[in-house]
């Protein structure tokens, strides 16, 4: 029994520090030191944190304390969206609306908004509102489609 202990207590002492270490980088973006903010979401944007990547990606989207680049923007949102955080899947959304780093395509920026609207992101819900007036209903339902087969891979990052 002791034995099992120690690694749970290693992990929520490691849980607890990437929370600080998080909130401090938080606390840093508050403050405009964008270079600090980076500083301490990069590692644990690394290790997997959604938020933390969800942070990264905006720093990268505007080169707030990073040179702007949208490639390195859409990988990190993706890494977090893929983990089901919402935020993260509507600046997916957005991006493919707006071209930013790419082709714009509404049938893709349609579809990450879909997933986030769907979980209750009142953004993207408006978005999603959007972009339809744009699309034809083949595009759209092209969207669902692919919203729905997102969310079949993806259902365990929903829960």
């Amino acid at each position: 029994m002791r034995a099992c202990l120690v690694p749970f207590c290693a992990l929520l002492y490691s849980a607890s520090l990437a929370a600080t270490d998080f909130d401090t980088g938080c606390a840093a973006f508050d403050r405009g030191d964008y270079g600090a903010a980076r500083e301490e979401w990069a590692p644990l944007a690394k290790e997997g944190h959604a938020k933390a990547q969800f942070r990264l990606g905006c720093l990268y989207t505007f080169g707030q304390g990073v040179p702007e680049d949208h490639a390195m923007a859409l990988r990190l949102f993706r890494l977090a969206a893929d983990q089901g955080d919402l935020d993260a899947q509507n600046n997916l959304g957005g991006m493919y609306a707006e071209g930013l780093g790419m082709e714009p395509d509404l049938v893709q920026a349609y579809m990450w908004f879909e997933v986030a609207a769907e979980r209750g992101h009142e953004t993207a819900k408006s978005n999603r509102a959007f972009i339809a007036k744009r699309m034809s209903a083949a595009q759209i339902a092209e969207a669902e489609d692919l919203a729905a087969e997102w969310r079949k891979q993806h259902a365990k990052a929903e829960n």
